[in-house]
């Protein structure tokens, strides 16, 4: 019976740690898109327009929304006009 060989005493090697590569986007990081924004609050008004015909004290407090919608949506337009990115 051969004998057996004792286990080395150095330490093992440092595992080296693989350098994760950052995705490259595809949009401008350096600007916000606000067209999912736009669409969002013009499906909104008309959700809200459609509603407001039937109902009378609900109403007036949809029509109070409904004026803010619009409001934030025509001050959108105008900030971001014709390219719809506002700069980070």
């Amino acid at each position: 019976m051969a004998k057996k060989k004792s286990a080395s005493r150095k330490p093992a090697p440092a595992k080296k740690r693989t350098s994760r590569a950052r995705p490259k986007s595809t949009a401008d990081t350096s600007r916000l898109d606000t067209a999912p924004l736009q669409d969002h609050i013009k499906k909104r008004i008309k959700e809200l327009e459609g509603k407001s015909a039937g109902r009378s004290a609900a109403a007036r407090q949809g029509d109070d929304t409904l004026e803010r919608l619009k409001m934030a949506l025509e001050t959108l337009e105008d900030i971001c006009f014709p390219t719809m990115t506002v700069p980070i």
